[in-house]
C-alpha cells in the first residue's frame, strides 16, 4: 500500500512539472543578436538586443523588436542586414529590420495571423529579388528569423519563420515556419551566446556579479510558472548586460554578436503591448 502511495505522489509531481512548462529553455542558434521570450502567468515578456553585422565586419545598430497590433510583438534574430561585399563597384542591401518596421508602421491594428502571412510574404519578395542576381555562397545556411509572439483568439502563441540561403544561384531562399502554443514557464532564447545558459542554470563562478543580482536569484529559485512578465523583463535585462560585458563577450567569442541598444516589452490580455524596462534601472 505504501509503495502505491509513493508511486502516486511521484506521478502527480511529474504531471505538475509537465503542466508548468518546459524545464529547460528552448534555444534556437543565431550568430548575430540575442532575443529572449518568456511566457509568464500574466502574459509575455520579450527582449532583443540592437546588433547588426555589416559586410565590413563592423557592428551597427538596428531596431529588432516591434509592436504588432494591440496584443502582439515581432522580433528579429540573425543577420537582419544582408549586404554586398566590400569592394564591389555597386553595392546593394536588403534590410529586414527596416522592411518590418515600415510594414508594421503602416498597419497599426493587425492580427498576428495576418502579420505572419503578409509581412513574411513581403520580406520573402524583397529578399529573393535581392538574391536572384547574386551568388553569395553560404549554400543553405540559416540567415535570419522573424518571430511573432502574442495572443491569438485569447491564447498565447509563438510563430517563427526562419530563412535559409538558396542552395543554388537564382533560387529563392528557403523559409521554415513553425507555430507553438505556449504555457506559463516556457522560455525561448534565439542566439548563440553562451551567456543565457550560464545565467539561467550555470554552476561555475563565471558571471558571478550578474548571477548575484536579485532578478537571477529569483528566477533560479522560483517555480517558473509563478513568474510574472516583469520578473522576466528583469531577468532579460541582466542577461543582456552580461552578454554585452567584456566577460560575456569572451564567453561568446566569434560564435555570437550581442550589442546594445536593448529593447524590452510586455504583452498582457489586460494591458496589451507595452514597452518596458527593468525595475533595477
Amino acid at each position: 500500500m505504501r509503495k502505491k502511495t509513493l508511486l502516486s505522489v511521484l506521478l502527480m509531481c511529474l504531471l505538475a512539472q509537465g503542466r508548468e512548462g518546459s524545464s529547460a529553455p528552448h534555444v534556437v542558434p543565431a550568430k548575430v543578436g540575442l532575443v529572449m521570450i518568456g511566457a509568464a502567468q500574466d502574459g509575455f515578456a520579450l527582449a532583443a538586443d540592437g546588433s547588426s553585422l555589416n559586410a565590413d565586419g563592423r557592428v551597427s545598430q538596428e531596431q529588432k523588436l516591434f509592436q504588432v497590433g494591440k496584443l502582439g510583438a515581432l522580433a528579429l534574430t540573425g543577420t537582419v542586414s544582408i549586404q554586398d561585399p566590400i569592394g564591389k563597384r555597386e553595392r546593394g542591401e536588403v534590410n529586414i529590420a527596416r522592411i518590418a518596421g515600415a510594414w508594421l508602421a503602416a498597419q497599426s491594428d493587425v492580427d498576428l495571423q495576418t502579420v505572419n502571412r503578409d509581412l513574411n510574404t513581403a520580406i520573402a519578395a524583397e529578399l529573393n529579388k535581392f538574391l536572384c542576381t547574386r551568388d553569395r555562397g553560404e549554400r543553405g545556411a540559416f540567415k535570419f528569423g522573424v518571430i511573432i509572439a502574442g495572443f491569438s483568439d485569447g491564447k498565447p502563441v509563438l510563430m517563427t519563420t526562419r530563412y535559409f540561403m538558396p542552395a543554388l544561384k537564382g533560387k529563392p531562399a528557403r523559409a521554415q515556419q513553425t507555430s507553438t502554443a505556449l504555457q506559463a514557464g516556457d522560455l525561448w532564447t534565439f542566439g548563440s551566446s553562451a551567456v543565457p545558459a550560464e545565467i539561467y542554470a550555470g554552476k561555475t563562478n563565471a558571471l558571478k556579479t550578474f548571477k548575484d543580482e536579485p532578478s537571477v536569484k529569483k528566477f533560479r529559485s522560483a517555480q517558473k510558472s509563478s513568474l510574472t512578465a516583469q520578473d522576466y523583463i528583469n531577468l532579460f535585462d541582466t542577461t543582456l548586460r552580461a552578454a554585452e560585458s567584456e566577460e560575456g563577450k569572451k564567453m561568446g567569442g566569434k560564435r555570437a554578436i550581442v550589442a546594445p541598444p536593448n529593447r524590452f516589452a510586455t504583452i498582457t490580455l489586460k494591458g496589451g503591448f507595452a514597452w518596458s524596462k527593468s525595475e533595477a534601472h
